[in-house]
């Protein structure tokens, strides 16, 4: 909205897609830009980063799980998740920051995946069941105490955003707007 304010002739098209979708979709010169997370994926591609983010373990307040102030890795053996759609660079993240730990996310009791946060958070209301989500993403709920973070003993899950075009090709628009969100985003 604020890019908008101050370019008002710029007429912008948004796309909401997992970093696979929107890598395949600058590589095929369907957008210009885009912004995605996790590992960098093809040389085709020039990634410039932009913010980084937590992703912190979530439940609904009224879960049974929400008594719990601090779990350990082990327990999440024992917690139904609800996690991110393969091709999403969340998941991703998740899957390394856990075998990093020495945990395959396949031994883990995974319920459910979803295309996007709106949908876990929405899962999360009416079930028992915890997932990993960026605390931008759930500034809004926890504060209202809708939902709850659960703290995992020494374990914390950072991630990266990057900005993604093709090698060569960044034009002016492009780069206006990676300055401007830059600006936005550092100013907060």
């Amino acid at each position: 909205a604020s890019f908008h304010e101050n370019f008002p002739l710029v007429q912008l098209s948004l796309m909401n897609g997992n970093t696979e979708l929107i890598e395949q979709n600058v590589l095929a010169k369907n957008i210009d830009l885009g912004i995605v997370e996790g590992k960098k994926h093809h040389t085709g591609l020039k990634y410039t980063d932009f913010m980084e983010d937590e992703l912190v373990a979530v439940v609904h307040a009224n879960s049974r799980l929400a008594s719990k102030v601090l779990i350990n890795l082990d327990d999440l053996s024992t917690v139904p998740l609800v996690l991110r759609e393969r091709g999403s660079g969340t998941l991703e993240v998740i899957e390394s920051a856990l075998k990093d730990r020495g945990i395959r996310i396949t031994s883990l009791p995974i319920i459910m995946h979803l295309g996007s946060t709106e949908s876990i958070k929405s899962f999360l209301e009416h079930s028992n069941s915890m997932s990993f989500i960026s605390i931008k993403a759930i500034e809004k709920e926890v504060s209202q105490g809708k939902l709850k973070i659960i703290n995992i003993e020494g374990f914390r899950i950072f991630r990266k955003f990057s900005f993604v075009c093709l090698q060569g090709q960044q034009d002016g628009l492009s780069t206006t707007f990676m300055r401007f969100a830059n600006r936005h985003y550092n100013k907060k």
